[in-house]
């Protein structure tokens, strides 16, 4: 912008990180070398301190314009161009509408945290290692001495890709750096710079492994490939252990041929690590990991990576959906129905709903994949707004798994585990085959109890029982994380014999080592994989046979591939059959279905024991004779007779407090808010305690909304949010309104 054009005054509309729903304006009136523009970054006066915002809009007035004087000055732009393309800042004007949510919460959702303290986003050097010119000639004549083995494993690896080596994939090819030092003392290599790495091209290296894809396999590749020039979202409906990934790697290999990038969310850091090492195997291409437990400079830089253009593939969790791509090509939801992509703290938002409409945007296909798919994403498919492609076979040809359902009542137990189980355990063991034992309940038991007179101990800041934890001693708390020593003693009745009451992974691994002392027992919850390389380190010793039984939490059932597991149990069904949540029943069915398939994935034969009380559950004979398909159908069909979502539409408002009166207060008062508005056939249900009315000290209630008519709920809320926000009864609470609630958090 030349220094004529502005000397006029601009009124800056700027989105802050407060939990409030609209922006603050500020004005500018010095001339710029640049143009001011949605999505750049700015320093503002707020309060009495500064705060990094984004501008959401910008507006030329009139330098007399009276309101000019109320407001304050922007203190400095910390960009000269928008951080996000147009279709991402499209998106989160998408979002602040659907989820009538603050602008600077959406904002704070879609950039990595170090840009919002003000960091450069300035992409740091890459480097490559390519052979010079003696490095071809020592090839040539053989120069190596025969007893440098890893140097001319090196040079050999930089001959079969011309193009080079990113520096941080040596260790992909089994480089050490030392080798790597030692090759370029001898200037056989050459290290070469680059501010940013530019658009890579990802070159295929072994391609395909000599996998040879199925017809429904290459059916599918072939109609998502159909559509990479626009926008379509498919679901690849594929059994456990039917190739799904392989689908994904096909896909990306035609994308990267492109010259254009692929984005693939997975559902948990656990299975980053082994999804990352299958894509690295496939491609020398420049892949770029995005997820949580990254630093924030690493964030930062694999963001800035995907958006230059510097990497072919993106893979993370739900957050990495919001990065921003140069030249998109495809977004792959693995494990579409997990939990795990829907935020349930801070901006609450759906990362697979919102990718079908980032796909929109780009003009990309979206590829949704499960062997258990959510009952909504089912709806869309029978809606015809998703097209649905089957993978019924697994990828090898297994026998079919065999299952059998145990009733616990009148059963001999061992510590929760019966006399049959036990049996079969002992059986796979002696045929060399893994174990797997599914509790979904870490700690050592839900209960420590005086045998005496009953006390236990409860969180006094969520009125529940702590869990004991006997490896330590302690007890927590598994909804607020508090924890204590366990008292030795009764503290009501002076007591010593306090007593564990009911199983947990830690008390459920004793039992076993104690049953099979010779056999090597590995347990898998967040327990024992808080360390950073834990998980990874768990899987590598299961899949090389160092593990006979492995059992664990829920981390256990997502997308691993152990081919020597023939005997997989649940040990204890009950709780997951009888719920208040109208979504147990999917959520059983789907944790059946994706905890039996890790039995029989090679080409030994698989068992699947599910123990419970229930026994004759309808469910679970559903799930085990007709499978998961059908009983979503029937699910689609008791939702509608119901009226429960995919065939409605919801909202909550929940709100919390230290005192339970002024939670009560607040949700009426936006009642007689809602109640003015009664035209709109909208249904409030409530308001009334939440799942768990106390929680890390705060009482929590909700309201719930609920209508067959999406466009009568936004409509609402619209009305009457503005008014809901000045109530005297909000400034006592903390509260939120969810879209599109699910569960209880």
């Amino acid at each position: 912008m030349s220094d004529e054009t502005t000397s006029s005054t601009l009124i800056i509309s700027v989105a802050i990180t407060v939990p409030l729903r609209r922006c603050f304006d500020y004005y500018w009136n010095q001339p710029l070398t640049f143009e001011p523009a949605a999505g750049m970054r700015v320093k503002v006066p707020f309060g009495k301190t500064f705060k990094i915002g984004i501008i959401q809009q910008v507006t030329q007035v009139d330098a007399n314009m009276p309101e000019l004087k109320e407001l304050k000055s922007i203190h400095l732009f910390v960009d000269q161009k928008p951080l996000l393309p147009a279709t991402l800042q499209r998106l989160n004007q998408w979002m602040i509408r659907y989820y009538h949510a603050p602008p600077g919460e959406a904002w704070q959702t879609m950039l990595p945290t170090a840009l919002l303290k003000g960091e450069e986003a300035t992409l740091a050097r890459s480097s490559c290692w390519r052979l010079s010119e003696q490095g071809k000639e020592a090839i040539a004549n053989n120069t190596l001495p025969k007893n440098a083995v890893k140097q001319r494993q090196a040079l050999q690896a930089l001959a079969n890709h011309p193009d080079g080596i990113v520096h941080e994939k040596l260790k992909v090819f089994d480089i050490p750096a030392t080798t790597i030092k030692s090759l370029a003392g001898k200037k056989w290599v050459e290290r070469s710079f680059s501010d940013t790495s530019g658009q890579t091209k990802g070159e295929l290296t072994n391609q395909n492994h000599g996998i040879q894809l199925n017809d429904a396999q290459q059916i599918a590749v072939d109609r998502v490939a159909e559509s990479f020039a626009s926008y379509q979202a498919f679901l690849l409906f594929g059994v456990t252990a039917s190739g799904k990934t392989e689908v994904y790697l096909r896909l990306i290999e035609k994308v990267i041929a492109q010259g254009k990038q692929a984005l693939v969310l997975v559902p948990e850091i656990g299975l980053t690590p082994q999804t990352l090492k299958r894509f690295q195997d496939r491609f020398n291409a420049e892949v770029t990991l995005l997820h949580s437990g990254m630093t924030e400079k690493q964030r930062l830089q694999g963001w800035l990576k995907a958006r230059e253009g510097a990497s072919n593939i993106i893979i993370g969790t739900r957050s990495a959906l919001f990065v921003p791509m140069a030249n998109p090509g495809i977004i792959i939801i693995d494990e579409e129905h997990d939990m795990s992509f829907r935020q349930q703290q801070g901006f609450r938002y759906s990362a697979r709903d919102l990718a079908l409409v980032r796909a929109n945007f780009e003009q990309i296909p979206v590829l949704l994949g499960s062997a258990t798919p959510s009952v909504e994403t089912l709806y869309n498919v029978e809606k015809n707004k998703i097209i649905q492609l089957e993978l019924k076979h697994k990828a090898q040809q297994n026998r079919p798994l065999s299952f059998q359902v145990i009733d616990l009542k009148n059963q001999v137990l061992r510590q929760g585990l019966s006399l049959p189980l036990i049996e079969s355990i002992r059986k796979h063991l002696d045929s060399s085959g893994q174990v797997l034992l599914f509790l979904n309940r870490r700690g050592y038991a839900p209960v420590l109890l005086c045998h005496q007179c009953g006390w236990s101990q409860t969180c006094q800041r969520c009125d529940v029982h702590y869990t004991y934890h006997h490896q330590n001693h302690y007890l927590q708390c598994h909804h607020c994380g508090s924890s204590r020593q366990a008292p030795k003693v009764c503290p009501q009745c002076q007591c010593p014999e306090m007593v564990p009451v009911g199983l947990g992974t830690e008390r459920l691994e004793e039992t076993v080592k104690s049953i099979f002392p010779e056999a090597k027992v590995a347990r898998i919850d967040r327990d024992t994989t808080r360390r950073k390389s834990a998980m990874q380190e768990f899987v590598s010793s299961i899949k090389s046979g160092e593990v006979d039984i492995l059992l664990g939490t829920q981390m256990l059932a997502k997308g691993h591939h152990f081919p020597n597991v023939t005997l997989v149990a649940l040990i204890d069904m009950d709780g997951a059959l009888y719920s208040a949540d109208f979504r147990a029943p999917e959520y059983s069915a789907q944790l059946i279905t994706q905890v039996a398939g890790r039995a029989g994935r090679a080409n030994k034969k698989g068992e699947v024991i599910i123990q419970t009380h229930h026994s004759e559950h309808p469910m679970l004979h559903q799930v085990i004779n007709q499978g998961y398909a059908e009983f979503a159908k029937l699910a689609i069909r008791e939702r509608m007779e119901t009226e429960l979502p995919p065939h409605s539409f919801a909202a909550m408002f929940q709100a919390e407090s230290p005192q339970i009166q002024p939670v009560k207060i607040f949700l009426n008062d936006v009642k007689e808010i809602l109640d003015r508005y009664s035209d709109l056939k909208v249904e409030q249900l409530g308001p009334a305690p939440a799942l768990y009315v106390k929680k890390a000290g705060k009482f929590r209630y909700q309201l719930l909304l609920q209508t067959a008519r999406r466009n009568e709920l936004h409509r609402l809320l619209d009305l009457t949010l503005q008014d809901i926000e000045q109530l005297a009864s909000a400034r006592k609470v903390r509260w939120r309104l969810e879209m599109d609630p699910v569960g209880d958090s």
